[in-house]
């Protein structure tokens, strides 16, 4: 399973690229899509969408990972954030990839333990599990986490569906409701 990941922004777009091969997870690429303060917000969306169909043609991902938004106080900001996520999600659709989200605190959770962890231990928890040499920029490094989060989270559902059921759920789902 490939996933790109992807960490929404309207200055800074983070993506990563992380696939599942032979039960091991292999770090493809990392980057990040930087707009220019002095264009447009629809400017600014063009570009990022254009750059996330881009790499979905290239890399062909099953699946496009986001982080979910949420309010702070800035509601201004959560508004400009949402548009960001939806040309990120268009992009994925218009490729016909599936679509996943994971809050930040479930991602924190996946790569360092904790839902509560920095920007920094994520950082380093990414580039130990992915044997990511170089510096990663904040960025890539959460889109990365995001991506990897998706990994740990489709192989615990398909790992669930394969265990057999207790027999107590199995009688309750043997029995049958009569019409």
């Amino acid at each position: 399973m490939r996933v790109l990941g992807v960490d929404p922004g309207t200055a800074v777009t983070g993506w990563g690229l992380v696939e599942r091969r032979d039960g091991r997870v292999a770090h493809l690429a990392h980057g990040a899509v930087t707009t220019h303060p002095r264009m447009t917000p629809a400017a600014k969306l063009a570009a990022i969408h254009a750059a996330l169909a881009e790499l979905c043609g290239r890399w062909h991902p099953d699946v496009v990972a986001l982080e979910q938004s949420f309010v702070g106080r800035n509601v201004q900001s959560a508004l400009r954030l949402g548009e960001v996520r939806g040309v990120a999600m268009l992009a994925a659709a218009s490729a016909g990839i599936v679509i996943a989200e994971y809050s930040p605190a479930t991602v924190k959770l996946a790569v360092t333990g904790t839902g509560r962890a920095e920007k920094e231990q994520v950082q380093r928890a990414i580039a130990r599990e992915l044997k990511v040499v170089e510096r990663l920029v904040p960025d890539a490094a959460d889109a990365l986490a995001i991506a990897l989060c998706h990994l740990q989270s489709s192989r615990l559902t398909a790992l669930l569906a394969e265990a057999p059921a207790p027999r107590r759920v199995r009688s309750v789902l043997a029995v049958q409701v009569p019409r």
